[in-house]
């Protein structure tokens, strides 16, 4: 499942509020990053199963404008670990482009499923004052049976007020909204659930200086009826407390990123490499850092790793930082993919600690990425090796 949270913030009222335009205006170029994360419990008939974080990184430029669209460009990146872990794992990467409408609805190719809750939230295209509400649709895909399918549902809005953070007005949206959908007459696929029932109460806050989201919290459940014999039904639950953090970056362009590589050559350790591609700026360690089949990171290795630590928290403190790790072809694609997944995890983990925020994943890609000749004893060498890519755009 893939879902969406918020962030408590501390604010002070304005005085004096008249009414209020809510829109979405976005500049070209401009990046928008949501981090959406979710603290899920997740219940089989009625009992608590697993806790566990899941996180979505969606980034939005804007690569066009009118008056009546913003287009976007959309990565989508999705992220689980146990809730007692300290890094996440990146599970899965999604590339779409979609227009934003200024009232807030989104127009999506029928063919793509993320972003997979859309239009929330809608705005009336008249001007809003404190106490106002209205309803619009939304939409949920659900891609996690034999094929996608669609929710459609209302959504109920409340303008309750206007807060003041350092300069910005921000208006804070009450929202709720519920599902109760019996698919038990509709002729799908056996694996499907004959009813879903769900409901989310949320507050958004949203950026009237700058005509943008900024936070988002939500509440929300999701339940699922299957049938488990003739007469008999099971359910499973999803339980989410969901934080949505809203930045805004403008991405850099190809000088800016030559110029980003040079500089940080100038300060890495010895023995790593800077480059740079459509990921961002890529920082290559090779395979000294660990000792054979292992991915506790060396003592005589551990100090370098700090001092990029060091470097990445004056230099990118807010950047999003995603460790990849990466094998030989020597042993089985399977044992492979795993001990790269394990090395990149032991990196993620010590520079975590270093910067001071979490925007870090990690993922395993075993063999399946060589920079060399698999079949020289140099080539095998240089295909052992950890990626840090700093994200950019």
């Amino acid at each position: 499942m893939k879902k969406f949270i918020v962030f408590v913030m501390l604010l002070l009222p304005v005085a004096g509020l008249h009414a209020e335009k809510f829109v979405w205006d976005l500049s070209p170029d401009e990046r928008i990053e949501m981090v959406k994360t979710a603290r899920i419990k997740y219940y089989i008939n009625s009992r608590l199963s697993r806790i566990y974080d899941e996180r979505n990184i969606i980034d939005l430029t804007c690569v066009d404008k009118s008056d009546r669209l913003n287009r976007v460009h959309g990565v989508f990146s999705v992220h689980e670990k146990d809730h007692n872990e300290n890094t996440f794992k990146q599970s899965g990467k999604f590339l779409v482009d979609f227009l934003i409408e200024p009232q807030g609805r989104f127009v999506v190719k029928k063919t793509d499923y993320m972003p997979n809750l859309r239009h929330i939230p809608t705005f009336p295209s008249r001007e809003l004052k404190i106490n106002d509400s209205w309803k619009a649709d939304a939409e949920l895909v659900l891609d996690n049976f034999s094929r996608p399918f669609k929710l459609t549902f209302p959504v109920q809005y409340t303008f309750e007020r206007v807060e003041k953070e350092k300069d910005l007005d921000i208006g804070v949206i009450n929202y709720n909204y519920s599902i109760n959908t019996d698919m038990s007459k509709v002729n799908l696929p056996g694996d499907f659930p004959v009813r879903i029932m769900g409901e989310n109460k949320g507050v958004i806050y949203w950026d009237l200086t700058n005509n943008r989201p900024k936070d988002i919290k939500d509440l929300y459940k999701i339940i699922f009826i299957f049938r488990s014999g003739r007469r008999s039904l099971s359910g499973v639950e999803f339980h989410m407390d969901i934080s949505t953090i809203n930045s805004f970056y403008k991405n850099y362009t190809p000088k800016e990123k030559e110029t980003a590589r040079d500089e940080l050559k100038k300060e890495i350790p010895k023995g790593m490499d800077v480059d740079v591609d459509k990921r961002g700026l890529v920082v290559t360690m090779g395979d000294l850092l660990f000792d054979f089949d292992s991915s506790e990171i060396r003592n005589d290795t551990r100090s370098k790793l700090n001092q990029i630590g060091e470097i990445l928290k004056k230099k990118y403190p807010d950047r999003e930082i995603i460790i990849e790790g990466h094998t030989d072809n020597v042993g089985s694609k399977t044992y492979n993919y795993k001990l790269s997944e394990r090395r990149a995890r032991s990196v993620s983990e010590l520079l975590k600690s270093k910067l001071g925020h979490d925007k870090f994943s990690y993922r395993g890609f075993g063999q399946e990425k060589p920079l060399a000749d698999n079949s020289t004893k140099d080539g095998r060498r240089k295909n052992r090796r950890v990626e840090i890519i700093i994200k950019l755009n």
